[in-house]
């Protein structure tokens, strides 16, 4: 997404520009799976959720001519699966807390689980606002980004029950990091494009195929005085290109085994090679009718395995369903240690456990793990303790190569940071042409 933002806008400003992806599609982790799926039927393998806040990435769906829909239901529960026990929820999260089989402080069962994280962040995200930022005060840096999201909640008396339904695996991010999140998370009505988030990447492509070079993937990077080569493989063929500037949006995962002379600066090469990339699993479960419903059940809902149960096909006409698993951290990191058959059966065992009688319904499984993905090795950057001091690091531009992508913005894991920091380079780059 940040290559397709920096070079519709460098073209539209007449420069020439060519645009190297090394898949067959456009888009990165902006991706709808289509194939494996019957009736039409389609889910999110990548990017999911539109917050409100999210104006640019709003504005351009708008400009493109494309639609938007509610990404959550407003009618019937979710469930949330505590300690072996469903528990149904309403779609604020509200919930008979005589029911939640958690060992929660007094306190926090007056509260209630729909308050417990406006109830223990609620303070900090007045100081960090909704994405990072080099104006940040000491205070963010040294003090919130130098402590885990659940050594804060300890130190605000949070019981260990509370810690993890709140964080559902986010235990080892910096409380930084975590807080920017919620703000997003939180950012209702959540939206997504209709028929498809990959038809933003797609709308965009289209209006650049000319200049998009699918296939290509770079293998060295020689930066000149003036002129900087991009030498890359096509169809199993060598070839290079010559540009007088370079932004380069592969994340930092990927550009680390791409070979680059001279070397990158100290600084730059540290973030290069030790910037964190979470695991994330997206598994989607085609099922014959959605048989939830039955329950009273919206198809969302949450496990305490560290995964989101995401129903996409909510108020789509016809009976055949799709549920999603969206896993994460260390479970994430289980799911892909595992056989692709022991996988596949570990992953149905869980989606029975939150909605029971799926073996019944289910008529086939699509698996997407993004660590695997040789293009991504992972999924979003993440930051533990005492890294997201590095923001300014991953972002400033290094002899004639400026850097795109969520990961080079304040919005990392987002739509928007991939398409804001590609334009930020992009009017970079134009300035100093100029």
């Amino acid at each position: 997404m940040a290559g397709l933002a920096a070079g519709w806008k460098l073209h539209s400003d007449g420069y020439d520009v060519i645009i190297l992806e090394a898949q067959m599609r456009p888009g990165g982790r902006v991706h709808t799976i289509r194939e494996g799926l019957s009736d039409d039927l389609y889910a999110e393998a990548g990017a999911g959720r539109i917050p409100r806040t999210h104006t640019v990435t709003l504005d351009w769906i708008k400009r493109l001519g494309l639609e938007l829909e509610p990404f959550h239901p407003s009618s019937l529960a979710q469930v949330a699966l505590l300690k072996g026990k469903r528990v149904k929820l309403s779609t604020d999260g509200s919930v008979d807390m005589s029911l939640v089989p958690l060992d929660l402080t007094p306190e926090e069962r007056r509260i209630g689980l729909a308050n417990l994280e406006e109830h223990y962040f609620g303070d900090a995200t007045k100081l960090t606002g909704d994405r990072i930022r080099e104006d940040w005060s000491p205070e963010i840096f040294g003090h919130l980004g130098e402590i885990s999201a659940s050594d804060f909640l300890r130190q605000k008396g949070a019981s260990a029950d509370a810690i993890s339904y709140i964080l559902l695996g986010w235990e080892d991010n910096a409380a930084a990091d975590y807080i920017k999140d919620v703000l997003n998370h939180n950012a209702a009505p959540l939206m997504k494009i209709k028929g498809g988030n990959d038809q933003l990447p797609r709308a965009i492509a289209g209006k650049l195929s000319d200049i998009i070079h699918y296939g290509c993937s770079v293998e060295q990077i020689e930066r000149g005085d003036k002129r900087i080569r991009i030498a890359y493989e096509r169809a199993g063929m060598l070839d290079h290109v010559d540009a007088e500037a370079v932004i380069c949006t592969t994340p930092y995962s990927v550009l680390r085994h791409i070979a680059v002379t001279p070397e990158w600066s100290p600084s730059k090469r540290n973030v290069i090679d030790n910037l964190r990339y979470s695991p994330a699993v997206r598994t989607t479960y085609q099922v014959r009718r959605r048989y939830w419903e039955s329950e009273g059940l919206n198809g969302f809902g949450t496990s305490d395995k560290d995964f989101e149960v995401w129903h996409p096909t909510f108020g789509k006409p016809g009976t055949r369903g799709i549920l999603q698993a969206y896993n994460y951290e260390k479970y994430a990191d289980h799911l892909d240690q595992l056989s692709e058959s022991e996988r596949l059966e570990q992953t149905i065992r869980d989606m029975d456990e939150v909605h029971p009688n799926l073996r019944q319904n289910l008529e086939t499984v699509v698996i997407k793990s993004w660590a695997t993905d040789p293009w991504q090795r992972g999924a979003y950057p993440f930051y533990p303790v005492g890294q997201i001091k590095w923001y300014a690091d991953i972002c400033r531009p290094e002899g004639g190569v400026w850097f795109a992508g969520d990961h080079a913005s304040g919005l990392p894991g987002w739509i928007e940071g991939a398409i804001t920091s590609g334009l930020k380079a992009a009017q970079e780059i134009s300035s100093k042409l100029t």
